[in-house]
């Protein structure tokens, strides 16, 4: 016990000295603020300029422009008279006006007004929706969060910059993602379907462990993986810098005793491996630190330290999670997933939000689409008029504090279900230490 507290201690400060950050409840408690704050701003933004689907658009713009959709009705008369002449073998040409086609053309007219009073109830029902929604978005924003937090804000907009400069760097860290128990397309395409009680949820300490920067390796797997085990022993007060550089290696079973050049992983493996061993594997970061530089033709940078053979935890079990039910579930039960997605241009782009919508926003769909992987760590419900899906996922990155915001950003439940890979999203269950 004493030497499991001494390693804990070791690694809070070598967490301190090398990921400056926040391993506090308070600054954990200013990330939440700052985080949901800017997801309801920037929804209220998007949601205020919506404009009523297109399949309202024609018939609320009919309305304005004709009187009681006047012209309509006669352009449908004029399709049920033509339609009408030729069940009775008359050229439509010829039909210009007739008060015996006009009359077989009543009873269909009199559908389409109401069709079109209809159409007009819709419109006004969706933006008295959309307006209702922006009300309680703005209800939910603290009033002065940015003051309050000013220099943290401050900071993020500073990381911003630089990882505007050196976006196409994290371009390049992205893979073919491996497919690994490919999940059922029913089950791949399933909505949230679980009623959403709240506005937000946090897995709780999820925001004490500070963003990680997997700088210009395709090592996302393994700082995704690391991530939901550090959650794991925050919520249980340790502040623990687990090593990247290790789990990566662990991932990759074909590396391990020999260099290879294959890029990329996929966090079940490296969870497996752990499970399967029979002692504590894992080591913090102190005894078995990440290298930011990739080593050519040697992807886990074998051979590893001696010092990485000091485990301080394993794996004790985990789950595979089929669809986006379960991920709620397990958020629910205060247990952060790790997700396997293909990205869209506006992932690199994003803010505090990433709507499937605006996918190709920042450059051509083709040349972004490699994989990554994430910690989803909490959601946000959504306003229904956003058409977006019920809620967006909140989710943790590796490419530091200059990405989204502060390192986070809430994707969307529409773009998770177009974009996640065909493997399943992936929890740990317990850990031994």
């Amino acid at each position: 016990m004493k030497w499991i507290l001494t390693l804990l201690l070791i690694s809070s400060v070598h967490a301190k000295n090398l990921y400056p950050g926040d391993l506090n409840p308070i600054s954990s408690k200013e990330n939440i603020e700052i985080i949901t704050n800017s997801i309801f701003e920037e929804l209220i933004a998007v949601t205020k300029g919506l404009k009523p689907p297109k399949e309202l658009e024609p018939k609320k713009e009919s309305v304005n422009n004709m009187s009681r959709g006047k012209k309509m009705i006669e352009e449908m008369k004029r399709r049920n008279r033509e339609e009408l002449a030729k069940k009775n073998g008359i050229n439509p040409d010829e039909v210009k006006s007739g008060a015996d086609l006009v009359k077989a053309a009543k009873e269909d007219n009199k559908q389409l007004v109401k069709q079109i009073h209809s159409a007009i109830k819709n419109v006004d029902d969706w933006q008295n929706l959309a307006d209702s929604e922006i009300d309680a978005l703005k209800d939910k924003v603290i009033s002065d969060w940015k003051k309050k937090h000013a220099q943290k804000i401050k900071r993020w907009e500073l990381e911003k910059k630089k990882f505007v400069k050196e976006k196409g760097k994290y371009e390049d860290t992205t893979f073919d993602l491996p497919l690994i128990l490919p999940v059922d397309k029913k089950e791949k395409e399933k909505t949230v379907e679980v009623k959403i009680e709240k506005d937000y949820y946090i897995v709780p300490a999820a925001m004490s462990v500070p963003i990680r920067d997997q700088k210009y390796r395709p090592t996302c797997s393994a700082f995704a993986g690391v991530r939901t085990m550090e959650v794991m022993l925050a919520q249980n007060g340790q502040n623990v810098d687990l090593s990247e550089q290790y789990f990566y290696w662990a991932s990759k079973e074909d590396c391990q005793s020999r260099p290879c050049s294959q890029p990329g992983s996929w966090v079940g493996y490296g969870l497996e491996h752990s499970k399967e061993q029979p002692s504590r594997d894992i080591p913090l970061e102190a005894n078995c630190p990440y290298v930011s530089s990739s080593k050519k033709g040697n992807e886990t940078q074998v051979p590893l330290k001696s010092t990485c053979e000091q485990g301080a935890v394993k794996i004790g079990d985990m789950n595979y999670l089929k669809n986006l039910d379960e991920v709620m579930k397990a958020l629910d039960s205060k247990n952060a997933v790790v997700a396997s997605l293909k990205l869209t241009p506006n992932f690199y782009t994003s803010r505090s939000l990433i709507l499937y919508k605006d996918r190709a926003n920042g450059g051509k769909l083709d040349s972004h689409s490699g994989g990554h992987a994430v910690t989803i760590v909490g959601y946000v419900k959504l306003p229904q008029v956003l058409d977006e899906g019920s809620v967006c996922f909140i989710v943790a990155n590796s490419w530091g504090e200059g990405w989204g915001k502060g390192g986070y950003s809430c994707i969307s439940e529409k773009w998770i279900l177009n974009q996640r890979q065909d493997n399943p999203f992936v929890t740990i269950s317990y850990l031994k230490e």
